[in-house]
């Protein structure tokens, strides 16, 4: 066997042995007897599966209806997830409270505003927080302002509240290149918006009042949501971001504090709604993947030195996710045009 064959053999066994290690740490962990008071507020949700607690469920990213999930990822953190976590929450008399973690940019607005409605929904059975990361703006605020209370930290990016639709016209570029476009269509307006020749005052306007539609529906869902006048909403709703401390001040959170704050106060609310002596254990799996466990360690490049075809590049795609800014993805420019952000 020739020394390349050798440490490829090597690297796939070590892989295999922590692949198996992982349902045995899961056992170990369930088995375990918790003898940490504080334990409660760090249980990473295994061992409390089937006692009353607090689920803490994150949104994270680019709101739209894709279902993109790693393979090497312990927790699917897809966006049809995060609703399927919401309304199964909904439904489950163990869960007492849920706190909505949300660092998000926005998205799309059919699909923030499902969020929306699960959240609601949630609202109307028990007790929903929202705490915001580094950004909760546009359809991250729309979902947001969906919940009983919001805690976002004095420098989270937020606010953002309206829509726009984005669109570049080439025909100047077109026209020197010496490009023609044919155009065979159904309807007059089938190809409205088309980068291939100036937008007529007509389609303008039917553009114009679809936007207008979705930010009137968007003005309603906060001032529903926030127990706020549509006209007091509308005066801050012209799409600026605002930083936390700003946002507290317009009324649009309600308090400034970390993640470890919302929790606490959560924490409260509940042992006030139910009657308790001491906090709830708090179910949080937003955390881990298995490429942290495999790989944080300084022979990581060289692992994937030795790793081929699909396995390789899925791990590298992961990561580029992960360091890159969203603008400079690929994925990025897929993004459909008619956006909350």
């Amino acid at each position: 066997m020739s020394t390349e064959k050798k440490k490829d053999w090597i690297v796939w066994l070590i892989i295999g042995l922590c692949a198996l290690s992982i349902p045995v740490g899961i056992m170990g962990k369930q088995n375990k007897p918790s003898t940490d008071t504080d334990s409660a507020t760090t249980d990473s949700g295994w061992g409390i599966t089937f006692k009353d607690r607090i689920k803490v469920i994150s949104l994270n990213g680019m709101i739209s209806d894709t279902d993109e999930k790693s393979v090497f990822s312990l927790s699917d953190s897809s966006i049809a997830s995060t609703i399927k976590k919401i309304r199964k929450a909904a439904e489950n008399s163990k869960v007492k409270a849920v706190l909505l973690r949300i660092n998000s940019p926005g998205g799309t607005v059919a699909t923030s505003q499902e969020i929306n409605q699960a959240v609601t929904a949630l609202k109307a059975k028990k007790p929903v927080f929202a705490t915001m990361g580094d950004i909760a703006a546009s359809g991250g605020y729309y979902v947001a302002c969906a919940t009983d209370k919001i805690y976002a930290n004095p420098g989270t990016l937020t606010g953002s509240i309206g829509v726009i639709l984005n669109g570049m016209n080439f025909k100047g570029l077109a026209d020197k290149l010496g490009v023609q476009p044919q155009v065979i269509k159904s309807g007059l307006f089938k190809d409205i918006a088309s980068p291939y020749r100036p937008m007529t005052d007509e389609e303008r306007k039917i553009l114009q009042g679809l936007i207008d539609d979705s930010y009137d529906q968007f003005v309603h869902a906060v001032a529903d949501g926030r127990k706020m006048k549509v006209e007091d909403v509308k005066k801050i709703a012209d799409g600026r971001i605002y930083s936390g401390r700003q946002a507290k001040a317009n009324g649009l959170v309600d308090a400034l504090g970390s993640y470890q704050d919302a929790l606490q106060d959560l924490q409260a609310t509940c042992k006030k709604k139910y009657g308790l002596t001491e906090d709830l254990p708090v179910e949080d799996k937003s955390s881990s993947s298995i490429l942290e466990s495999l790989f944080d360690t300084s022979s990581a490049s060289s692992m994937f030195q030795h790793m081929g075809g699909s396995a390789q590049q899925s791990i590298e795609e992961t990561v580029i996710e992960r360091i890159m800014p969203v603008s400079m993805q690929a994925k990025y420019y897929k993004q459909p045009l008619w956006l909350m952000e």
